[in-house]
């Protein structure tokens, strides 16, 4: 799933100052401290030189504490690559069970922890995981919230045409929003704020609904987001429009 997570040496482009620390270094590490990883993936690369080095993406559940929270469980999320395109990066999740969404908390609700390719990384990872978990608690308080407030139609539409404008350029593309609406679960049927968050989140990340050039007039299906980069950018975009709306409706 991401072989970079075994590389055995630094990207050739790397500087003599540049530590490397294998990645499963770093999850060897994090499972003696009771975090045991449940997801891997890893960019595409185009130079052929970077595969075994790319940057890949991780996602650990606690052995205890980390219990399930509704339909929900809290994981830790971590970043790295070997190449240079990143350094160590740990930012909070949330699993949604029911649809199998990974979601990512943005850097304003949990702040993102970034450590160098320098120092103690192991210890300094550690300790940053930690710093991520103590805060989790206020992802929960903030998911509990957004299931507490019922959106109108009128605001779910309002919702989706903010959140595909992070994926789609509205002027090249349309993509409707009741499509982007159109729950794939019963379960998903729920007007409030988290429920359509997800649903939002399922379709412009792991893609399937229609994009209809404006130009050609031609359709095809949305893929799936599978960039690192793309993908957390998107999850955590996603994370602050909620967590704006949520705003708003409280005000």
């Amino acid at each position: 799933m991401a072989p970079s997570v075994f590389a055995e040496h630094k990207h050739a482009s790397r500087a003599d100052s540049y530590k490397f620390i294998p990645t499963i270094d770093i999850v060897d590490a994090l499972r003696n401290e009771g975090f045991l990883p449940v997801f891997a993936t890893e960019s595409r690369v185009r130079d052929v030189t970077k595969k075994g080095f790319a940057k890949h993406l991780l996602r650990f559940r606690q052995h205890d504490g980390f219990s399930t929270v509704g339909e929900v469980k809290p994981e830790i999320v971590l970043v790295n690559s070997h190449d240079g395109t990143s350094s160590y990066q740990l930012s909070a999740g949330l699993y949604r069970l029911v649809c199998s969404n990974g979601m990512i908390v943005s850097d304003g609700e949990i702040e993102q922890i970034r450590v160098r390719h320098s120092g103690d990384v192991v210890n300094n990872v550690i300790e940053g995981t930690y710093q991520v978990l103590n805060q989790t608690p206020k992802a929960l308080e903030c998911m509990d919230a957004m299931q507490a407030i019922v959106l109108s139609p009128a605001e779910r539409r309002i919702f989706a045409e903010a959140a595909k404008e992070l994926r789609w350029d509205a002027d090249e593309v349309v993509v409707d929003n009741d499509a982007l609406l159109l729950p794939r679960r019963t379960g998903d049927r729920a007007g409030d704020l988290f429920t359509t968050f997800n649903v939002l989140q399922e379709k412009v990340i792991r893609g399937g609904v229609n994009v209809m050039n404006k130009e050609t007039r031609r359709s095809h299906r949305a893929r799936e987001v599978k960039g690192v980069s793309e993908n957390v950018k998107l999850n955590k975009a996603l994370w602050t429009l909620a967590e704006e709306m949520r705003k708003l409706k409280s005000a």
